[in-house]
C-alpha cells in the first residue's frame, strides 16, 4: 500500500518530513516495524544521535551557533561535538540525518514500533557522477538535465525511465510562478528568520531560478533551505498551514492486499486535500508530465 505524504510535509526539512511520516505510521493499526534507508545501518548509533539532539543542552548550543552565523547543519555538528564523543560525520550524511529524525519523531509520538536501518549502497546522496553499482538520484537528474537519456547508463527500472523522460521540470516556468508571488508574500512556511526579505531583495536581480538560489544563499541559509522556501512560495504554503495529519490519502494498493484498508485510522478530514490539489496544479504547469489520477490505483 502506498500512502501519500502531504505536500507541506514532503517539501519540509528532515524534522517535519519525518514527523509527517511517523504521524501516518501512527494511523496504521498493528504496525510494529518501520524500515528506512541510511548510510549507517547501526540503529544504536543513530539512536544515540537522536537522544543527544533531544536534550535542552543541544538546543541551547544550536541557538548559540546560529547566532554566530553558522548554518543549521554546521551548528548541529558543533553542538554534538560538544556533547558526545561520536563521529559527527555520520550525522552529516543526508539519509542518516533523516533516519535520526525518524527515531526522534517516533519517540515524540510515543510509537510502539521497532526501527531498522537498511544500509544504502552505490552512489552517495549528493554524488554528481554515475556509480558502478547504483546511481544517486542527483546524478540521474543531472544526466537528464544535460540530455543524457541512455537507459543503460541511467540504471533505473524501465517503468521509472518511461516516467522520467516525460516529466522534466521547466524551471523557467517555476521561476515565473515564484517571481509573480514574491512581491506580496510576507509569511511563508518554514521561514522563521525573515529569509523572504533576502529573497525579495535578489528576486529583481536574478534572471532564472538557479541564479536566485545562488544570490540568496549564505553561509547560514543553505541552498537547500532557499530552494525549500522558493517551493513554498510557489505552492502558497504558510506557517499556519502545517496541521496534524487527518485521514491518510491512499495512492495505490495491491489487489490482494485490500484488506489493509481496514487497518487505517480514517478519522478527520482527508490530509491537506486542498494543498495537495494546488501542488498538483503547479506541477502540471511546470512539468511535461501531467497528473491525471485523483483516485486510488489498484495494482
Amino acid at each position: 500500500m502506498v500512502i501519500e505524504l502531504p505536500v507541506i510535509y514532503a517539501t519540509s526539512s528532515a524534522e517535519y518530513f519525518a514527523n509527517g511520516a511517523m504521524q501516518i505510521v501512527k494511523k496504521i493499526k498493528d504496525l510494529n516495524l518501520v524500515c528506512f534507508g541510511a548510510e549507517c545501518d547501526d540503529i544504536n548509533t543513530l539512536n544515540s544521535f537522536a537522544n543527544i539532539t533531544m536534550t535542552d543542552e543541544y538546543n541551547n548550543l544550536i541557538k548559540t551557533y546560529l547566532k554566530q552565523g553558522f548554518s543549521y547543519p554546521v551548528s548541529s555538528e558543533k553542538a554534538v561535538q560538544n556533547l558526545a564523543k561520536i563521529d559527527t560525520k555520520i550525522a552529516n550524511s543526508p539519509n542518516n540525518t533523516l533516519g535520526i529524525e525518524y527515531i526522534k519523531q517516533a519517540k515524540k509520538l510515543d510509537l510502539d514500533v521497532k526501527l531498522i536501518a537498511i544500509k544504502r549502497i552505490g552512489g552517495e546522496y549528493n554524488q554528481n557522477d554515475f556509480d558502478d553499482t547504483f546511481n544517486s538520484a542527483k546524478s540521474i537528474r543531472n544526466a537528464i538535465a544535460q540530455g543524457n537519456f541512455d537507459f543503460e547508463s541511467l540504471k533505473i527500472p524501465k517503468y521509472v525511465y518511461d516516467d522520467i523522460i516525460n516529466s522534466k521540470i521547466e524551471y523557467d516556468r517555476l521561476f515565473a510562478i515564484i517571481s509573480s508571488k514574491i512581491i506580496n508574500v510576507n509569511d511563508i512556511y518554514e521561514d522563521t528568520e525573515g529569509i523572504i526579505n533576502r529573497i525579495k531583495k535578489y528576486s529583481g536581480q536574478a534572471h532564472n531560478y538557479e541564479e536566485l538560489v545562488e544570490l540568496a544563499h549564505t553561509k547560514r541559509y543553505t541552498k537547500s533551505k532557499i530552494r525549500r522556501i522558493l517551493l513554498h512560495i510557489a505552492l502558497n504554503l504558510k506557517n499556519k498551514d502545517l496541521q496534524p495529519i487527518g485521514k491518510p490519502n491512499i495512492l495505490a494498493i495491491k489487489a490482494n492486499k485490500k484488506h489493509l484498508l481496514s487497518q487505517i485510522d480514517n478519522s478527520g478530514d482527508l490530509c491537506a486535500e486542498q494543498q495537495n490539489k494546488y501542488a498538483n496544479q503547479i506541477y502540471n504547469i511546470v512539468s511535461k508530465d501531467k497528473i491525471t489520477k485523483d483516485y486510488m490505483l489498484i495494482i
